[in-house]
């Protein structure tokens, strides 16, 4: 019998797809469906039709996994941000490892690959250090802060409560929204360019205490400075911030888009800490635009697994590739000879060296540009490189070039088990053998997931 769109099917979910989704069969046909867990078993009506697949939509629930749990957050089923939470997080890091795992097997070609136990998160709730809130209007005459609902790109929900970061972020939200509706403020409108209110920021480091925290605005003017830090450090009801910014984001048609931020109280930026061993740490100043890894404590771990797999002694000269501000070299420097760090971003190579002076790291140096182009003509060739690219992977030339090089280890940093798989396809067919595969699960309650691999050439 032919399939046709808005049909109901029946059928038992027995996995969960990267990405979310989870994985049944109807008539031979693989089907993913959102919001199910591996043993939901379900009815669903079908929204795509396709040769070797299907799509549909959750209907009901007819008989739940014991998988499944009661989400944690009241906003859960509007929310766009973690998709897992009815999940049992031992089945989340399960699903995350397997991830890793078939990803490996299916698309790398690798038998039986070494995929190590993944590493969880002691604490899979607030574990955030940056959370974005956005203002709307929501088609209203009065203003509305909170986060996206699924499929939604300019409205948001109200929200009262988020896991992710502190327990206070719902209440710090809630008076920063009535702290705009006592003032008429405006959300600001991408159609008509009018408006004031864009983002709030809250940045936080989890190792220090701090709080920084960014209103940002349009090109239209904000009259509420004091006022607005009277708000945040006269409340009892939210943790008192050390920095306020206002960033006024102007983005006007025909024009650069621009950004000026002003601190409008307490220090010029965060202190954060990362904790390489009971001893040792490094000190990091962000700012409130700068980037950095969303998850203290998880980082620590990861960046621990670079440098424990990497093996790296003072007789190592370590290339950081795809470097950012260069969080990873740091972490290697102490045990290095030298640190060479590249990245096509001017300004986060600019943070990069500003990280090596603060913690007087001397043997770790930066370029800006593309990462082949010159490392190619430099003398110093390295024993290890350490990548870690975005979520496109390396690719084909950028693999081949890496062979060329022909360090005797790659440490191999990757947030998508599939182009991770795809490049070390390539490389282990090519003078390299993939010996440890180390998933790292930084975000719970999400889909996403971290690995670290060790290649040694062969």
């Amino acid at each position: 019998m032919q399939l046709k769109k808005g049909e109901l099917i029946s059928l038992e979910i027995t996995k969960i797809a990267f990405g979310g989704a989870g994985i049944g069969y109807h008539e031979e046909k693989v089907v993913f469906v959102e919001d199910t867990v591996p043993g939901d078993k379900i009815t669903a009506k079908l929204t795509k039709i396709k040769t070797n697949f299907l799509e549909a939509k959750l209907e009901e629930i007819i008989s739940p996994s014991p998988k499944r749990i009661a989400p944690k957050c009241k906003h859960f089923n509007e929310c766009g941000g973690c998709s897992l939470q009815y999940l049992d997080y031992d089945e989340q890091l399960n699903f995350k490892e397997s991830q890793v795992t078939e990803a490996l097997e299916h698309i790398g070609g690798f038998k039986n690959p070494p995929v190590e136990k993944i590493i969880g998160c002691e604490n899979p709730w607030d574990y955030r250090n940056k959370m974005e809130f956005s203002f709307s209007m929501n088609q209203t005459d009065k203003v509305f802060l909170g986060l996206h609902p699924k499929g939604y790109r300019y409205d948001v929900f109200e929200l009262t409560e988020c896991h992710l970061e502190s327990e206070d972020i719902g209440t710090l939200v809630g008076l920063v929204q009535k702290f705009a509706r006592e003032k008429n403020l405006k959300a600001y409108d991408y159609k008509t360019n009018k408006g004031l209110l864009r983002t709030l920021t809250v940045r936080e480091g989890k190792r220090t205490g701090e709080r920084l925290i960014n209103l940002v605005t349009s090109h239209e003017k904000f009259s509420y400075e004091k006022e607005f830090v009277d708000l945040l450090i006269g409340s009892d009801e939210i943790k008192k911030p050390t920095s306020i910014y206002i960033t006024k984001h102007i983005a006007q048609k025909g024009d650069k888009t621009s950004f000026e931020a002003k601190n409008i109280f307490g220090k010029p930026s965060l202190t954060e800490e990362l904790h390489i061993d009971k001893k040792q740490k490094l000190t990091f100043h962000i700012l409130p635009d700068a980037f950095f890894q969303p998850n203290t404590l998880q980082a620590e771990l990861l960046y621990n697994q670079v440098l424990t797999l990497g093996k790296v002694t003072k007789r190592d000269t370590v290339y950081d590739l795809f470097c950012g501000t260069g969080t990873i070299g740091l972490f290697c420097a102490h045990k290095a000879k030298s640190v060479f760090g590249v990245d096509i971003n001017k300004n986060a190579i600019e943070n990069a060296e500003q990280n090596a002076k603060l913690n007087e790291i001397t043997n770790a140096t930066y370029q800006a540009g593309d990462a082949f182009e010159i490392i190619k003509n430099r003398e110093d060739k390295p024993n290890i490189i350490i990548v870690d690219p975005p979520r496109n992977g390396l690719g084909d030339i950028l693999c081949k070039h890496l062979i060329e090089i022909g360090a005797k280890r790659i440490v191999y940093v990757s947030c998508n088990p599939a182009t991770l798989s795809r490049d070390l396809k390539i490389l282990c067919e090519n003078k390299y053998k993939l010996t440890v595969a180390q998933p790292v699960d930084m975000f719970p309650h999400t889909y996403h997931i971290e690995t670290v691999c060790k290649l040694d050439r062969l």
